[in-house]
């Protein structure tokens, strides 16, 4: 037991003696036999981490093309019912042509008033509804082009392109970066006569690059102007499957043991 001494400035002895037996534990050295001391090296964890980048390249095959179809009339109810009618002529149209129905979608709609210079009531009124069209093969495409350009109320409104088949690429570049680490692990435990156990790792998430995109629709669902060439000109591009690529980045962290 310690017992505090009433003497300023001075420590008890039982507090000077346990300070003298702390600084000679902290200043001790490791000692003993060479195979005493790997043992004790060898019960600490060591660890090496092995990462690897895998890339895998496909091309897009299919495109969502958006149609924006605007009616303006005199009163809301005309506007509506003639924007009605006219997305039922083009995907009546669009179906005739070989596009399943399943794969022509409404989707951004909007209503607004328009008013003229002078008074409060507004003079017209504007309807802009659009449908995405999703076609695998270059003679659709050109279909919905020749269609929209068929009305002065018919605009293109954008095209993305994508890979069907995303998930199994996605899939196998992960594969094959896992494959090229567990190589590479084969590699360094025959060369350098260790033996290594995964124990964690990391992906990143798979980047993919190269879809093109056309980010008109917001533009045209504003200004409901018309976007592309002259008339006789198809106002969507030709299309673009391009090429895309999958890359993913991989690291897997071993436990290293030296073979005996």
């Amino acid at each position: 037991m310690i017992i505090a001494s009433s003497t300023p400035h001075r420590l008890p002895i039982q507090v000077v003696f346990l300070l003298f037996i702390c600084s000679n534990a902290f200043s001790a050295e490791l000692s003993g036999t060479p195979e005493e001391l790997r043992g004790y090296l060898r019960s600490e964890t060591r660890t090496v981490t092995i990462s690897d980048v895998a890339s895998e390249v496909a091309y897009t095959d299919i495109a969502k093309i958006t149609l924006i179809v605007s009616t303006k009339e005199k009163t809301l109810a005309l506007a509506l019912e003639q924007n009605n009618d006219l997305r039922a002529s083009v995907f009546q149209k669009l179906t005739q042509s070989g596009i399943p129905a399943d794969d022509i979608q409404s989707s951004k709609y909007s209503a607004s008033p328009q008013y003229g210079w002078f008074g409060s009531s507004p003079s017209s009124f504007e309807v802009i509804n659009s449908l995405v069209v999703t076609v695998d093969e270059e003679p659709s495409f050109r279909r919905v082009a020749e269609i929209s350009d068929q009305s002065d109320s018919i605009v293109f409104g954008g095209v993305e392109f994508e890979h069907s088949e995303k998930e199994a690429y996605e899939d196998k570049v992960r594969d094959k970066a896992v494959n090229s680490v567990m190589k590479d692990r084969e590699y360094f435990e025959e060369k350098l006569g260790l033996e290594l156990r995964p124990i964690s790792f990391t992906f990143s998430d798979v980047h993919s690059a190269g879809l093109d995109r056309y980010g008109a629709i917001e533009e045209v669902i504003v200004t409901g102007s018309r976007i592309g060439s002259s008339r006789g000109d198809s106002a969507i591009p030709p299309p673009s499957f391009d090429e895309i690529e999958y890359r993913v980045s991989v690291a897997i962290t071993f436990e290293v043991d030296r073979s005996e």
